[in-house]
């Protein structure tokens, strides 16, 4: 007898195909929501931004037509990477001059 987990995995690979079948893939649903787009151009907005500001950027074709991410874009998001690392930096620095002891303490909240 199968448990409802099963069931519903069961059905999911069934709807999804076997390529599919991963339970991370499964759990997020992401084939479901990915269906009938361009992988190519998902894949490449995961690409940092390009480095030249003043070029925009091709993600990539799909049903003959080209997406791109405009050299504004691209400059705002290399402004906001490069706030992130300034960020996680400057947590990283903090938690190296704290003393053991303080973030023991502060773990126990």
């Amino acid at each position: 007898m199968k448990t409802p987990f099963e069931s519903t995995q069961t059905d999911y690979t069934a709807a999804t195909g076997r390529s599919e079948t991963t339970p991370w893939l499964q759990h997020t649903r992401w084939a479901e929501l990915f269906r009938d787009r361009s992988l190519e151009i998902i894949a490449a907005t995961a690409k940092l931004p390009a480095s030249q500001w003043s070029r925009k950027y091709l993600l990539g074709q799909w049903q003959g037509l080209g997406f791109w991410s405009s050299a504004e874009t691209e400059a705002q998001l290399q402004v906001i990477l490069r706030g992130l690392d300034l960020m996680f930096d400057r947590a990283r620095a903090t938690l190296d001059r704290t003393p053991y002891i303080s973030r023991c303490w502060l773990n126990t909240c």
